[in-house]
């Protein structure tokens, strides 16, 4: 395995199997040029029908990085790269994709579009890589209520996402979409979530403050009964996101009100990365990943990692890739996480501020064992 762009990358970060803390699944279905389009850019189709997605940051690292693995030289003409990527076929690309990522294990979210994307499962066949579950906390609550209904949800509900937690190692919540981070934390009464299911009309998305309130603190609950952590996306994400309200650092009264022995894990973060690295500093409890810009903000992402780790503990931030639909998204997160990783860190060797020892120790713990410890994968 290769860590582009630097010659002189330490060859424990080339070598290191990583785990990847937060990602999705592949697609299933063959990809036409817009389709694969589409999924180089967090504005969808819509963005794509207006500009082309591949003349951007994540498309040079795609002609860049992934050609290669296509038998292809290095930056091929687009229209190339996929031409053969569809005459290899869907499979033979996502297995050298994931086999070039360098992965040990996969913390898959299945909350979102999951009928469009390989399973767990299937992940695990097509990379040889173990994988395990995170619950969505909302894509629950909207199965229930669409089961249930108003009068059943809040037993119903807490007994649901119990049962599945049991069986993943962590919760996800994507409150920062559909409500912002800047919440009462104050737990909702039986009376105002009553109220509020009665609002909510079958077959509609959950969107109720209240109610998402509620379920928040439910998982809360759930994660302090099982011992596991809750993710919650914050920073850089798709069109239904306003920017301004996924600040990490809005969340605070929460963090306050939160049982310690709860741990939070921020995603992505960008552009709030230095706000999460803050909480990570003074919060025993909140952990963070810079992951998702490492693709879509792949040439500037030696300067995002840097600034992550000015102030964060080392043993609280974790190494994501946000992966969904193309397989190259696995690869590209790796190789530019190895990449400014590298780069980081011999530059603090040259400077004296860490020996090779501390070199290899900062790596393996953002790489893989913070995430090891964190979602007690039993190392």
């Amino acid at each position: 395995m290769r860590t582009s762009g630097h010659p002189e990358a330490l060859s424990f970060i080339s070598d290191l199997e990583l785990v990847d803390h937060h990602c999705h699944g592949v697609s299933v279905a063959p990809l036409s040029h817009d389709d694969f389009a589409s999924l180089l850019t967090e504005g969808g189709r819509e963005m794509s029908a207006a500009i082309d997605p591949i003349a951007s940051p994540l498309g040079l690292a795609v002609r860049s990085l992934c050609a290669p693995l296509l038998d292809l030289d290095p930056h091929a003409p687009i229209e190339e790269y996929l031409w053969r990527r569809s005459s290899l076929g869907a499979p033979a690309v996502t297995r050298r994709m994931l086999a070039g990522a360098g992965l040990s294990d996969l913390l898959i979210d299945t909350g979102h579009l999951s009928d469009q994307v390989l399973t767990p499962d299937g992940m695990k066949e097509a990379g040889r890589f173990e994988t395990h579950e995170i619950v969505r906390i909302e894509a629950v609550a909207e199965e229930v209520f669409a089961s249930v209904g108003a009068e059943g949800f809040i037993d119903e509900f807490a007994h649901r996402l119990a049962s599945r937690a049991r069986g993943a190692v962590g919760l996800k919540s994507i409150i920062a979409y559909r409500a912002g981070l800047s919440l009462d934390p104050d737990r909702p009464s039986v009376e105002a979530v009553s109220e509020a299911l009665a609002g909510w009309s079958p077959g509609s998305r959950l969107e109720d403050v209240v109610l998402l309130r509620h379920c928040l603190w439910v998982a809360v609950e759930v994660a302090e009964d099982l011992g596991i952590p809750l993710q919650l996306h914050s920073g850089f994400g798709d069109r239904d996101l306003e920017l301004w309200r996924a600040d990490p650092t809005r969340f605070t009264p929460w963090l306050r009100r939160i049982p310690s022995s709860v741990n939070i894990c921020f995603l992505h973060c960008w552009p709030y990365h230095r706000q999460a690295a803050f909480l990570a500093a003074v919060h025993p409890n909140v952990y963070f990943d810079a992951g998702e810009v490492n693709t879509h903000a792949a040439l500037g992402y030696d300067r995002i990692l840097a600034e992550a780790l000015e102030v964060a503990p080392f043993e609280k931030v974790l190494y994501s890739s946000d992966a969904f639909g193309l397989p190259e998204l696995y690869y590209i997160g790796s190789m530019r996480f190895r990449s400014a990783l590298s780069s980081l860190l011999e530059d603090w060797q040259r400077r004296g501020f860490c020996s090779p020892s501390d070199a290899a120790e900062i790596a393996t713990a953002i790489g893989r064992s913070n995430a090891e410890k964190l979602y007690r994968l039993g190392r």
